[in-house]
């Protein structure tokens, strides 16, 4: 009889202890998940808080610079959509405190630019006290940026919020984000109190493909020697991979790493990828633009200028736009990368020129480029010009002067005034780095 009672005291016993073993199990996995949540969405805070801040900077730049009561109206709208979003993400952030003036910033900021494009509108100058405190917001704003990236770099990593993750459920309230978003906000007591839509090289299209428009449909065999024609040197054995029948309908053929799109209508070269390692940089720009421009007339894109270009992974990618006479078509874009240890051309996406490419009949300018100059913001130092066509966000075209312009700051900037309204279309900044140049 005691062994019996003794086997039913052990048997409960051991159950307890199976059960509070699979509680505590649940319990810590439940404490981990919650850890692990908390990190995450700290990280995505802290990332969103710097990235409105990079964006704020960008648009005050650009509202310091121009002189049209549209284009400030959309920096105003753009500046409170950044600025709500940098203030949640800085109020999610694990902090006893919230820095006063950092919010005010953000507060203000979007309401002068709009006070500012209100007076534009009426048909007023931006005055030099106007432009004296976007510059001071401007200048704010860029201080603000880089300590918030700083920020960014030093704590967003797992080491550091599994510990911030600590203090949070210990109720320990010291915070080394915290300290350095503190001291951000002492370094920004002289802040005042302010009283008070390269261009174009990923535009989104959303119509048919004009140029092929009227052109014939061609047999998988056509697609197929034009491919091979075009790649002539570079692949061995071309192979049927797929029928694609998007906007623009292709033949897709391939062969180990390479991947070539050809139109069903006027069998033109669509895309061209060639996936290869590129360990040297041996070709010079002129000799690799050079090649572009003959891989260019070998796939039957003729007349075409080059405008930017940008190099990562030993690949220059250049951006080339069709010259309809004296006129820059945007629009009209073909990218081609060549690689810099051989020139062999890896890349090619013609998705734009077949969009946009017809034949277009420009008319005089109503208004000369002396006249369009006087439109620009007197702060800027013209450096070039030229007339181009650009596109707009629902897919028009309009033709504009481009100005390359310098800021007071140094910074080149582009700016596009409409040659029959002078009205500023377009404004850009131009971003010069080692690999290239870059448009914002």
């Amino acid at each position: 009889m005691k062994s019996k009672i003794l086997i039913i005291i052990t048997s409960v016993a051991l159950a307890v202890i199976l059960v509070l073993t699979v509680a505590l199990i649940a319990t810590n996995r439940k404490l981990n998940d919650y850890k692990l949540e908390a990190k995450t969405e700290f990280s995505k805070n802290l990332s969103e808080l710097s990235s409105a801040m990079n964006n704020i900077t960008l648009l005050l730049f650009k509202a310091r610079h121009t002189s049209s009561a549209a284009a400030m109206s959309g920096f105003a709208s753009e500046l409170f959509s950044e600025a709500e979003l940098a203030k949640n993400a800085l109020g999610e952030l694990p902090m006893t405190s919230r820095p006063e003036t950092l919010n005010r910033f953000l507060s203000q900021v979007g309401n002068y630019a709009l006070s500012i494009s209100k007076s534009v509108i009426r048909g007023e100058e931006m005055t030099s006290k106007q432009q004296e405190n976007l510059k001071t917001l401007f200048d704010t704003a860029v201080t603000v940026a880089d300590a918030v990236s700083l920020s960014d770099t030093t704590y967003n990593n797992s080491e550091y919020w599994a510990k911030e993750v600590e203090n949070e459920l210990s109720s320990v309230e010291n915070s080394a984000l915290a300290d350095s978003l503190t001291e951000l906000e002492e370094n920004l007591t002289d802040y005042p109190t302010l009283i008070y839509d390269g261009p174009y090289s990923d535009h989104i299209i959303n119509k048919l493909p004009i140029f092929l428009e009227n052109k014939a449909e061609v047999s998988k065999e056509t697609a197929l020697k034009t491919a091979t024609e075009l790649l002539a040197g570079s692949a061995t054995e071309l192979k049927f991979s797929a029928e694609e029948n998007g906007k623009i309908a292709t033949y897709r053929f391939s062969d180990t790493d390479i991947d070539i799109s050809i139109s069903k209508k006027g069998s033109y070269p669509v895309y061209y990828s060639k996936n290869r390692t590129v360990n040297e940089n041996n070709i010079e720009y002129q000799s690799a633009l050079e090649k572009a421009k003959a891989f260019l007339e070998k796939a039957g894109y003729k007349s075409m200028r080059e405008t930017y270009y940008f190099t990562d992974g030993g690949v220059t990618v250049f951006n080339f736009a069709f010259l309809d006479g004296q006129t820059l078509c945007y629009t009209d874009l073909v990218k081609v990368g060549v690689a810099l240890d051989n020139g062999e051309i890896v890349f090619l996406e013609a998705s734009g020129y077949l969009y946009n490419h017809t034949e277009r009949a420009f008319k005089t300018p109503t208004y000369t480029s002396e006249q369009a100059l006087e439109k620009l913001n007197k702060v800027l130092v013209v450096k070039d010009s030229k007339i181009t066509l650009i596109p707009t966000s629902g897919g028009a075209e309009k033709r504009c002067y481009e100005f390359l312009c310098e800021g007071d700051d140094k910074k080149e900037i582009l700016v596009y005034i409409n040659v029959n309204t002078l009205e500023e279309e377009q404004i850009f900044i131009l971003l010069k780095t080692d690999g290239g140049t870059l448009v914002k």
